[in-house]
């Protein structure tokens, strides 16, 4: 593979892909940051610990972290609501609330208070601060007085016929338009939780059940035992379907993690321990129950595994689909690329010297080394066009001299000789000052009268044509690069000409059938590639939230795919192309070597300026000048130039630069660019005047994993993460506010 194709095709490919890694990572946060709708009311994180005590109830403390999104009304109240069940939990007591953001320990209040019934003042000075609890089994709207003491449930064993009421623990913040974290802690105790059957004591604990509404962007928990037991007899099982991670701690305690909990999905912890001698729990069931926890919990999280290993094979299915089709794309595209690089491989190191014209014209030699020699300096079009004109003036069709036209004026410059009006600008400091950095244009007399003698390729007819019609427009033969530009800036059919001029490069260029296309497939497939690969980063990213998979897999098939496609080149030489090859190139290495050669012979001003016209289709004016004044140091000398070189105006007024440069003159340092050849200021002028052309052309004319901690003792009840078993454990809690 070409060395600058190679390096153009990875910075491409690392282009496209940072450009598409950052559009990952984008849409990646706003997938995550809403899931595609953020609640108003949602939690940071909540931290709950539960302690059993020896009676089977639990004392709670949860900390809650909420986030309120602003919503056009203030908040004003947090609440949370559980159900209670003669069976399962028959009572809440010992409740407190404190505002950890704050530090404050609210009170409680024996009225619910309604927060549309009050302004901000009044509800910040009369409501704020205080905590309730309300039964709210008939209706949340009108909630009714609940007693701690006298309205709790009487508890009933497992399978009667149980009494159930709905409670809601609410506290009253300060009016709140919005807040990205605001930390409460509820502490409370559950009583009538457990039940001792007459092997095991059992409960569950569900402080999120399934009507819950608000997500959580993490939960954590821990559950700790009575004194005298541990790991070596209970048993626990974490039900969620939600990503989870579960540990047992060195006093037997247990702690899980839940990330991401969203409304709708609970969290039931179920407890089982070995029964004590003088049980203080107060429901008691006669039957066994450890076996048949056991085996239902067993069973639950084969089910719940099987189904977890059936979704996550079929979303694998769904991500490998895409990927496997991008990789398949990519591969084949890799393949194309290097088969088309093989075919496409030339070497340039062992190129023999080529002393001659090459057999074809300048536009072609301008386009052909661009295929020969990669890193040539200059675009295509430039190059064509300066070095067609310059080939204009070796063949006498026109005439370039420095300066402006105006410099010029009452002076015949069709007969003019290259001598007589060098000393004229030599001569005059202001006629120095001129020729800084215009040129003035003849067209010849030969050209109305003798065209067909020019023997003028199809290119170089065209670009007579452009300059004759600019003749025409300005109204003279004589003109400089100035005076054109002006008069074409608006000349909006120039376009067709110099269209002329480039479709007449072309067709010369194809008719050396010097190329034939290749790398067409690997291209077409390393596109298809990247399509697919962009495809799949939006999938995994947008549809599905897994930048990782993005990231580690749409990305890199993105960048193997385009960079088959930029590194496949477009053409390979036929054997004819070979030969022509050899000649512009050997040419080319010649003429940027020329001073190192012993046997150069005399100096040929006809051979010499057929070199700068091919120097300018090559991109090398500056160096084949440089090459020249080392080769032919005469050339410092102003006399030899003007006896040896008048017979050709472009290796005299190069060689004049030369030699006035020598002796310290204006118009050797100014005239002629302060070093630079004749041919490079032709090109720079004439380069602007096709600019303008183009630029007046109309424009239709233009063309969720789990990974666990350690595994437990007890019977290997715990797992490295919780599983979707049953829910409807104690509670069922569900929060939010308003």
């Amino acid at each position: 593979m070409g060395t600058h194709r190679t390096a153009r095709a990875v910075i491409a490919a690392a282009v496209v892909t940072a450009i598409t890694a950052a559009a990952v990572l984008i849409m990646g946060f706003a997938w995550h940051g809403s899931g595609g709708d953020r609640a108003q009311v949602s939690y940071n994180a909540v931290d709950m610990r539960a302690q059993m005590l020896d009676n089977g109830d639990l004392r709670i403390t949860q900390v809650f972290d909420y986030r309120l999104e602003s919503r056009g009304t203030p908040w004003r109240q947090m609440f949370q609501q559980y159900t209670l069940s003669s069976d399962r939990l028959t009572n809440i007591s010992d409740i407190s609330v404190k505002d950890l953001t704050t530090g404050r320990t609210y009170t409680q209040d024996d009225t619910v208070r309604s927060p549309g019934g009050y302004g901000d003042h009044g509800w910040n000075s009369e409501c704020a601060g205080r905590w309730y609890i309300a039964d709210i089994t008939q209706s949340a709207a009108n909630p009714e007085p609940y007693d701690t003491e006298l309205d709790a449930l009487t508890s009933t064993a497992m399978g009667e016929p149980a009494q159930t009421k709905d409670v809601e623990i609410g506290w009253n913040i300060p009016s709140t338009a919005s807040a990205d974290s605001m930390r409460f802690e509820l502490s409370m105790t559950w009583h009538g939780v457990s039940t001792a059957y007459d092997d095991v004591v059992a409960l569950e604990w569900e402080p999120f059940g399934a009507l819950h509404t608000t997500p959580a962007a993490r939960v954590s928990g821990t559950f700790t035992f009575p004194d005298g037991i541990g790991e070596s007899n209970s048993w626990a099982w974490l039900h969620t379907g939600a990503a989870s991670e579960t540990t047992r701690t060195a006093d037997g305690s247990l702690q899980f993690t839940v990330t991401d909990l969203p409304g709708g999905e609970y969290i039931n912890v179920v407890v089982m321990t070995d029964k004590r001698p003088g049980s203080a729990v107060t429901r008691t069931q006669a039957s066994k129950m450890k076996q048949r926890i056991l085996s239902q919990e067993r069973q639950e999280a084969q089910i719940a595994e099987n189904d977890r290993r059936r979704k996550a094979g079929g979303r694998i299915v769904m991500w490998s689909i895409p990927a496997a089709f991008a990789l398949i794309l990519t591969v084949a595209a890799l393949i194309g690329a290097k088969r088309a690089c093989t075919q496409g491989r030339r070497t340039t190191e062992g190129l023999a010297y080529w002393r001659e014209p090459p057999d074809m014209s300048p536009a072609a030699a301008a386009a052909l080394i661009t295929d020969v020699m990669p890193g040539v300096q200059g675009a295509v079009d430039d190059r064509q066009m300066t070095s067609t004109l310059l080939s204009l003036v070796t063949k006498g069709a026109v005439a370039i001299y420095p300066g402006s036209a105006a410099g010029y004026r009452g002076i015949d410059l069709s007969q003019a000789d290259c001598v007589s009006v060098g000393q004229l600008i030599a001569s005059d400091p202001r006629r120095e000052a001129d020729a800084a950095g215009m040129c003035t244009l003849v067209i010849m007399p030969r050209v109305y009268t003798d065209r067909a003698g020019l023997r003028l390729c199809r290119s170089e007819s065209a670009l007579l044509d452009v300059l004759l019609r600019a003749s025409e427009r300005i109204g003279l033969p004589v003109f400089d690069f100035g005076q054109m530009q002006a008069a074409l800036k608006d000349w909006r059919q120039g376009y067709a000409w110099l269209r002329g001029f480039e479709d007449a490069c072309n067709a010369e260029y194809q008719a050396l059938r010097a190329t034939v296309p290749v790398g067409v497939g690997a291209r077409m497939l390393g596109g298809a590639a990247m399509i697919v690969s962009w495809l799949t980063a939006f999938i995994y990213t947008a549809a599905v939230g897994q930048v990782a998979l993005a990231l580690v897999i749409s990305l890199p098939l993105l960048f193997a795919a385009t960079f088959a496609a930029q590194v496949s080149p477009r053409s390979a030489f036929t054997a004819q192309g070979e030969v022509y090859a050899d000649q512009v190139g050997g040419l080319m290495r010649y003429m940027e070597d020329f001073s190192e050669f012993s046997d150069r012979g005399v100096f040929d001003t006809v051979l010499w300026g057929r070199y700068m016209v091919y120097a300018a289709a090559f991109g090398i004016s500056d160096k084949l000048m440089e090459q020249m004044e080392r080769a032919y140091p005469q050339l410092a000398d102003p006399e030899w130039v003007n006896v040896h070189t008048s017979n050709d105006s472009l290796v005299y007024w190069s060689a004049r630069r030369r030699a006035m440069r020598a002796r310290g003159g204006a118009f050797g340092m100014h005239g002629m660019h302060a070093g630079g050849s004749f041919s490079s200021m032709v090109s720079s002028s004439f380069s602007s005047v096709g600019s303008t052309i183009r630029d007046a052309m109309p424009q239709s004319s233009s063309s969720g994993s789990r990974s666990g901690s350690r595994s437990s003792g007890g019977g290997g009840s715990f797992r490295s993460g919780g599983f979707k078993g049953h829910s409807g454990g104690s509670g069922g809690g569900r929060g939010g506010a308003r």
